[in-house]
């Protein structure tokens, strides 16, 4: 008799930019992604808004990763948002990650309303490197 062990879902918290992708229709009512449920989304006007220390709370209160999804560079409805978020996730602008967050668990996509299948396929790679960690 062989024993099967109950695989712990992985919950991944994305905070994503309401004009990167068509979000409102790929969410369900509890607000995860339909082709993914592991992955809860928190939709936000710009991912320029995300403050560094909001990721690390996710990852804090039990989220395995966590990412940020912002419009494709150069095409940022604010404007700038997408460059603020990348170089604050990249350390070069402030606020910064905390220099003990594991950096291998925060992901960015920056993506065009029209890129739906590569974002899924992009964070399903994300995904599978962040259980490479374990």
């Amino acid at each position: 008799m062989s024993e099967q062990v109950e695989k712990k879902p992985r919950v991944i918290i994305g905070f994503v930019c309401e004009r990167s992708l068509p979000i409102d229709q790929m969410m369900d009512a509890q607000k995860a992604l339909v082709d993914d449920p592991e992955t809860k989304i928190i939709v936000l006007p710009c991912s320029g808004m995300v403050k560094p220390t909001q990721l690390e709370l996710a990852l804090a209160n039990g989220a395995n990763a966590t990412f940020v999804c912002g419009c494709a560079m150069g095409d940022c409805h604010y404007r700038l948002g997408n460059v603020f978020i990348k170089e604050r996730l990249e350390g070069e602008r402030n606020p910064k990650l905390r220099k003990n967050t594991d950096k291998r668990r925060v992901g960015m996509f920056f993506v065009t309303i029209k890129d739906k299948q590569p974002f899924l396929e992009a964070l399903a790679a994300f995904k599978d490197k962040v259980a490479e960690i374990g």
